[in-house]
């Protein structure tokens, strides 16, 4: 679809093109983070939340005894998480260019998980590297998407 544009026009729509591309990499990366989150009682996963300008605690409640069942219900989805994203000063759809987005997670033992640390405090599931492996995804779905932004536009 061929759109016409005036030349007062390039600068919102080159904006708009762009926000659309941040909004679609920020929900991405939220929704990889969550499906490769290792999973005991479910916790973690649903602790990861988005900050704009801010990071913030996000506690997704206390923690609960380790069980098979737990990590049964908790698997992550074939298909990208539909819950909306959470996260400290941040609507979801109203991504501005100027803003800086973070998709964090505050629970004490994050960084372990992150690290892909195994033993007391860390997990089995959670390779070395897997936060690194999603931002090099990021990279490749965010030109993928920033190419077929510009086909459909």
């Amino acid at each position: 679809m061929s759109r016409t544009i005036t030349i007062g026009q390039i600068g919102d729509y080159a904006q708009e093109q762009t926000e659309k591309l941040l909004r679609h990499v920020v929900f991405e990366t939220d929704s990889l983070l969550k499906q490769a989150s290792p999973v005991d009682t479910g916790r973690f996963r649903f602790s990861w939340q988005i900050g704009e300008n801010a990071t913030g605690a996000y506690d997704a409640g206390p923690q609960q005894p380790s069980n098979p069942l737990s990590r049964q219900l908790t698997k992550p989805p074939r298909e990208p998480m539909t819950a909306s994203p959470r996260g400290l000063n941040y609507t979801p759809t109203y991504e501005k260019l100027g803003n800086v987005y973070s998709v964090h997670n505050s629970l004490p033992y994050a960084e372990k998980l992150a690290d892909g640390i195994i033993g007391k405090g860390g997990s089995t599931q959670a390779p070395a590297g897997w936060i690194d492996n999603i931002a090099n995804d990021i990279r490749t779905r965010a030109r993928d998407a920033a190419e077929r932004i510009g086909r459909e536009s």
